[in-house]
């Protein structure tokens, strides 16, 4: 009898450890599917970080001028080295928005927003074009008569200045007269940074007129 009941105990003895035996194991199982599966996250993570970094959104800049050839086209660097070309053609469209006249008053508005993006504040040429607007006030000029802009020379003089040639077209109902005019513009390139959107819309390279002279051109 007593070794029956010997056996009996050992045996239920080895089926304890036995069953504490599986449940460690059931438990190390699922332990290591947490540890692989984090792994596998962290390594998804890691992934995911490298890809975006590699696919990174390039701005492209195409420049055009009034009827429509492309003057410049490429990718914007962060310092980028602008093309005298492109200078240039900023420089003529700056003539343009503050010397033209229109009957539109949409149209003049955008023309004048357009001439003040081109400016710092607080620089001379800031204060050089509220002067010329105060005393030609285009909304008014713009009742009586149309000026058109016609650019016909545009030399680069020394350092960051260019000069500009234009045959300015004034039309009214009763007259229509021309006069040659010549603009001494200097400019910088200062970047985009502290530009608001609108305005970086409308000067997305940064280039800024810092001073100019506008005089009439004897010939």
């Amino acid at each position: 009898m007593k070794k029956q009941l010997k056996h009996q105990s050992a045996a239920s003895s080895a089926g304890a450890v036995n069953l504490l035996v599986r449940y460690l194991q059931g438990r190390l199982a699922l332990l290591l599917l947490a540890l692989c599966a984090a792994a596998f996250g962290f390594i998804s993570l890691g992934a995911f970080i490298v890809q975006s970094e590699r696919s990174s959104l390039v701005p492209y800049l195409v420049t055009v001028d009034k009827q429509g050839v492309v003057l410049h086209q490429g990718k914007l660097d962060p310092h980028p080295e602008i093309p005298r070309q492109v200078i240039a053609a900023t420089l003529c469209d700056f003539v343009q928005h503050v010397r033209a006249v229109s009957s539109d008053p949409t149209v003049q508005r955008a023309a004048i927003t357009a001439a003040y993006a081109q400016v710092r504040e607080g620089s001379a040429a800031q204060r050089e074009l509220d002067s010329f607007f105060r005393t030609h006030n285009p909304f008014s000029r713009g009742e009586k008569e149309r000026v058109q802009v016609v650019i016909s020379n545009v030399i680069a003089q020394n350092g960051s200045t260019y000069q500009i040639d234009w045959q300015e077209r004034s039309l009214s109902e009763l007259a229509e007269s021309s006069r040659a005019m010549r603009a001494l513009i200097s400019y910088e390139t200062a970047g985009t940074s502290g530009i608001s959107p609108e305005n970086l819309l409308l000067n997305p390279l940064g280039i800024f007129v810092s001073d100019f002279v506008i005089s009439d051109l004897l010939v």
